[in-house]
């Protein structure tokens, strides 16, 4: 462990410049677990001793400050956004007690700044509080054991179980989705609150809520991270529609078009677009909604449009899905159909989720057994102007900030 991990040189360039300032910075969370299990990191969060302010002052325009209940920075480098957080305390009774309604346990706001120790302490689970600094020995610090953690598979609270879930209930899902992407465990301390945690999920923002919901479907553990939240009966909670179906047809549909779809993008054969991921999770409520039959696609109808748009709002709600994103995934559920239409196909290759359209209909194909040779003859692209140019729709905007560049 005294070897220093391999990290990309922007993010040596993002630690080096706030170390050189005179602040202390080390990456933490995901990132580190991923190098010490020899996975390549997605991103890479940032803990540092300066505050939003000086992290501002070290990057200039390239930092934006965001958030309320957490406030930070990001740090922009090229394309790549990173996180730069202060590290925290643990807040007062008096501090965390901000609601008139509130019992003065869960934590509203997040913003009492700390040393390093206690930064450590307040953090969920010891496999998140291990830091890493690449630039200066030790590289490691580990104050709360995650380390060994990490080597059994142990998903351990910090300090009481109890109170660490119910100051946070987003955690209870961050702590399934550590058991359902890396094969850990939940400590035996922590499994009962872990289920009696699980019905306050219903108290957080569910615009956060909603961010968790993307993060589970950047990655190929959906199927799994799901099913663990059904086990400890968190899925009622945090997507009802979901857990209503579940036992059902429709529900084994669901896992197995997860499971494939986790397949394929594990190997690199499907895309990380939003709106695919949202449709794909969506076609099985779909399908249930537009009565098809089993192993088949629904026919074209009159009011086929909305149909498929309540579909696909009630399959996430009451998380607050931008409509353009539920736009674009019934637009790809309308789709399917269209791929057994040979005379539909010059039209069907202009659209812009036709790419994503495909996809999902090779995905079925897959686990129905459809007739594999039908794609045969349709491209993996299609030849609207968003394929052919690169064209950028009006909702993906780029960032008002000025990029920094690592030295």
């Amino acid at each position: 462990m005294a070897a220093p991990l391999s990290v990309t040189p922007a993010v040596k360039g993002v630690l080096a410049r706030l170390q050189d300032a005179g602040h202390q910075a080390y990456i933490v969370g995901g990132a580190v677990r991923d190098l010490l299990l020899d996975r390549v990191p997605k991103d890479y969060d940032i803990a540092t001793s300066a505050t939003p302010e000086e992290v501002r002052h070290v990057f200039g325009r390239a930092a934006r400050l965001i958030g309320r209940r957490f406030r930070l920075a990001h740090v922009y480098c090229g394309r790549t956004c990173y996180e730069v957080s202060t590290f925290r305390r643990e807040p007062s009774p008096e501090e965390r007690k901000t609601r008139a309604t509130d019992d003065g346990v869960m934590i509203w706001q997040d913003n009492q700044f700390g040393t390093l120790e206690q930064d450590a302490r307040r953090r969920d689970f010891t496999v998140n509080a291990i830091y890493y600094n690449p630039l200066r020995e030790p590289h490691f610090r580990d104050d709360c054991g995650g380390i060994p953690d990490l080597r059994a598979g142990l998903v351990r609270a910090i300090g009481d179980p109890g109170l660490r879930l119910a100051e946070d209930p987003v955690r209870v899902l961050r702590a399934l989705k550590l058991v359902a992407e890396y094969g850990f465990r939940l400590d035996s301390s922590l499994a009962t609150p872990v289920r009696e945690q699980a019905p306050a999920l219903s108290r957080s923002s569910p615009a956060r809520l909603y961010e968790e919901l993307l993060k589970i479907a950047r990655k190929p553990y959906c199927a799994e991270t799901f099913a663990a939240c059904r086990q400890y009966g968190l899925l009622q909670h945090f997507l009802p529609a979901m857990d209503r179906l579940w036992d059902g047809s429709a529900g084994e549909l669901l896992r197995r078009l997860l499971a494939e779809r986790d397949r394929r993008l594990g190997g690199g054969e499907y895309s990380h677009s939003r709106a695919l991921a949202l449709a794909t999770a969506a076609f099985a409520p779909a399908w249930l909604a537009m009565g098809a039959p089993p192993g088949g696609l629904w026919e074209h109808n009159e009011g086929i449009e909305k149909t498929l748009r309540e579909s696909v709002r009630k399959s996430y709600s009451p998380l607050p899905v931008p409509r353009v994103l539920t736009a674009r995934a019934r637009d790809i559920l309308l789709l399917l159909p269209r791929f057994r239409q040979p005379a539909a196909k010059r039209r069907l290759l202009r659209h812009p989720e036709y790419r994503y359209a495909r996809e999902l209909y090779s995905l079925l194909s897959a686990i129905h057994g459809w007739d594999a040779a039908a794609l045969a003859d349709w491209p993996p692209s299609g030849t609207g102007p968003f394929e052919r140019h690169g064209a950028r729709p009006r909702y993906m905007h780029r960032p008002h900030h000025k990029e920094w560049q690592a030295p």
